[in-house]
């Protein structure tokens, strides 16, 4: 089942009154792996930025990659496309007012992150 699947699968247990854990939910549109990152490098920059400046920004990602991850967060409301009416075309991506509520949520991330990071750094090495 693709990522796009079991989101509309939620949306449709939501619709019928069913009981939806909110983990489920928030994996189901943001766990893929490249979305956080996305959302991260969009946030970090508070401007538009190209579809290659997300690539670079990130690297090891394919454009297939990319494109897939930027079509379901703004899917999902949580970006927004701007396309101009230019040759050659341009498209910038930007947060969406409701891509700025998890700000909060992706700074916990990466405050955690930085901590985990520091420790694993102050452990002993183990002598060789």
């Amino acid at each position: 089942m693709t990522c796009e699947e079991k989101y509309q699968q939620l949306i449709q247990q939501i619709r019928e009154g069913g009981d939806i854990c909110p983990i489920m939910y928030v994996v189901s549109v943001i766990g893929q792996k490249w979305k956080i990152p996305i959302l991260w490098q969009l946030a970090k920059h508070d401007q538009p930025m190209r579809f290659c400046e997300i690539r670079r920004s990130l690297g090891g990602l394919t454009d297939a990659m990319l494109s897939k991850a930027l079509d379901e967060l703004e899917l999902h409301g949580l970006i927004e496309r701007l396309q101009y009416d230019c040759i050659p075309p341009k498209v910038e991506y930007t947060l969406s007012c409701k891509g700025k509520t998890l700000l909060p949520a992706l700074i916990a991330l990466r405050d955690w992150g930085m901590e985990q990071i520091k420790e694993e750094c102050s452990k002993e090495k183990p002598a060789e």
